[in-house]
């Protein structure tokens, strides 16, 4: 094109020159890395869990990131997410969108712990007011993923320092004012929220293997979580420079098919679809599956591109990863098939495994039941953090603690629609053996106008986190799942299910009778005395007096005497007539 124009109106191209040149420039001075993988697991009772990670780094410090004249050029992270992070000054985010029960005592523990429903917390900069910034980054990511976060409030907000550590690099010295908490048990998960987190990938659902999504097969799983992590990194071991990562997850819970005891699962039949192409802007995508995990004899087509032997946390297994860029690369599809002899198998609980519950049946008293497990020889040590409401008027002196004792105890009383209680104990617990917590809480009365349209579904208290520091951990369903570099331990998080509480509840039906009743008698009663004092009343002479209730009687029998009367002589006029013309014809005659 050059070639065939005037030399001189090469000018022109100067400008587009010197813009290429400019974010070229901005673009290898921060290199950014785009990785996914999808770990694929055979459970226990034969279901099969898909464990989807998108990774996407940033070679920029986060303090460089929320200068807005620093950042000009976004490439693979998307801009919209970046944008609100600038803007309220997080250094740490997650969020989780959970629908469905995690079985552990069958599944052993999840990839990432998360409770039912919604859940937020962040980590906000060191100088950044967190207190006037988290309710508009909750409106922001609200609006971001088209989740009801904007329902979150100081009532359902907690601090907590010890539970929810910061799981990417310490920027500063972190306080517990920097830190905000919320959970949202009620709130469902379908396509509203995942639509938009697709659109966060690189890729989309173009290429890739988020190809492999189908909304129709995700949300008719027993079990689905979307996952969104916006962390700072270290580079390297020794922390010399920090990065930017954004890490997006989903885990999904399938049930294959099993028939005549014979148990089969592709790609096809879990998703409805086949891997046709690996993302472009991506460095590595592959699939990881579970060969340890499978049933005996099972069949695997096709063949791995390479087996490698995971420790993780104490626990080997060995792991068959397949490279989808060469797979797909001559335009082949990518279909693994599993085929395998199914029968049950008793599943051996976890070793450490979280149990909570509410003890009472009166609707003024309650109280919490919590149990700590702790399979292992030796003793661990746990961190357990209650969040109850403030409608749930807990009272401290009634906490209970067997087979253990507290280390140490924080306790944030709740004040009436303002804050909640939040209760963090440190617990030791002997080996073989299980901890019990027990507290008990009073019931406050709501306002008529604080109770939600379905108010005799009840009130949920947020899930009980546990977290504690396992030796080793041969019931984790992911080897990426060890928090430490030489992969010997492992920080375990687990979330308990939320527990539904009812409160005194009015009879909502007794105002709508009572205003339908005082509706009709009020409209009787104005409608009588409005018309009878906007009309004026005038004698009407013409019509006659009216009569006794005697005479009107009186009458009624002269009018029927009358009218038989009338009739009997309708009839001997009516004989004669017939006569008279008889004789009549008898003359003619």
């Amino acid at each position: 094109i050059i070639k065939s124009m005037n030399p001189n109106r090469y000018w022109l191209f100067v400008p587009l020159l010197l813009v290429s040149i400019c974010l070229g420039v901005s673009a290898t001075q921060h290199v950014q890395d785009h990785r996914e993988e999808l770990f694929l697991k055979q459970l226990s009772d034969g279901r099969v869990l898909a464990h989807f990670e998108f990774a996407t780094r940033w070679d920029m410090h986060p303090l460089l990131l929320a200068a807005p004249q620093k950042v000009n050029h976004y490439g693979l992270f998307p801009k919209s997410l970046v944008e609100v992070m600038r803007h309220y000054g997080v250094q740490e985010l997650h969020l989780t969108l959970t629908q469905g029960k995690w079985r552990t005592r069958v599944w052993g523990y999840p990839p990432r712990s998360s409770p039912p429903g919604a859940e937020l917390w962040t980590w906000f900069l060191p100088g950044v007011s967190a207190e006037k910034q988290w309710k508009g980054l909750v409106n922001a990511m609200s609006g971001l993923l088209c989740a009801s976060l904007n329902f979150i409030d100081s009532s359902s907000t907690y601090h907590s320092l010890h539970s929810f550590k910061p799981q990417g690099a310490i920027l500063g010295n972190m306080t517990q004012s920097q830190m905000r908490y919320a959970a949202l048990p009620r709130e469902k998960v379908c396509t509203e929220n995942f639509t938009p987190w697709t659109k966060l990938l690189p890729c989309g659902t173009k290429e890739g293997l988020s190809t492999l999504f189908s909304a129709l097969k995700l949300y008719d799983s027993e079990y689905h979580s979307l996952a969104l992590h916006f962390m700072p990194e270290c580079v390297d071991s020794e922390c010399s420079s920090v990065r930017v990562k954004l890490l997006q997850t989903v885990s999904v819970v399938f049930l294959p098919s099993i028939v005549k005891n014979k148990l089969s699962w592709s790609f096809m039949s879990l998703f409805s679809r086949t891997l046709n192409s690996s993302c472009s802007l991506a460095s590595l995508s592959r699939v990881a599956l579970d060969t340890s995990g499978l049933y005996p004899a099972a069949a695997v087509k096709p063949n791995a591109s390479w087996t490698q032997e995971v420790v993780s946390a104490g626990s080997t297994g060995e792991w068959s990863f397949y490279d989808v860029a060469n797979i797909t690369a001559g335009g082949e599809r990518f279909n693994l098939q599993v085929r395998a002899n199914f029968h049950y198998e008793m599943a051996r609980p976890p070793l450490v495994n979280v149990l909570q519950y509410l003890t009472g049946s009166e609707h003024d008293w309650g109280g919490l039941h919590l149990e700590v497990r702790n399979g292992h020889s030796e003793e661990l040590r746990f961190i357990v953090l209650e969040m109850v409401p403030w409608f749930c008027r807990v009272y401290l002196h009634t906490l209970q603690v067997s087979t253990g004792h507290i280390l140490h105890q924080s306790y944030t009383p709740a004040k009436d629609r303002l804050r909640p209680h939040t209760l963090e104990l440190f617990l030791s617990v002997p080996p073989l053996s299980t901890a019990v917590v027990t507290v008990q809480f009073n019931r406050a009365f709501l306002k008529w106008t604080e109770h939600p349209p379905d108010a005799h579904h009840g009130f949920y208290i947020n899930s009980a986190v546990v977290t504690t520091v396992l030796p080793r951990c041969p019931n984790c369903t992911m080897p990426q799942l060890a928090g430490t570099v030489d992969q010997r331990e492992l920080v375990l998080v687990l979330h308990t299910e939320p527990i539904l509480v009812t409160l005194p509840t009015p009879d909502f039906s007794m105002p709508y009778n009572v205003l339908c009743l005082v509706c009709t008698i009020i409209a009787i009663g104005f409608g009588s005395v409005f018309n009878l004092s906007t009309q004026t009343l005038k004698p009407d002479l013409t019509k006659k007096a009216k009569k006794g209730l005697l005479s009107t009687v009186l009458s009624m029998l002269s009018f029927g005497r009358r009218s038989a009367k009338g009739e009997k002589k309708e009839e001997g006029e009516e004989e004669e007539g017939e006569g008279s013309k008889e004789n009549r014809r008898t003359v003619l005659r």
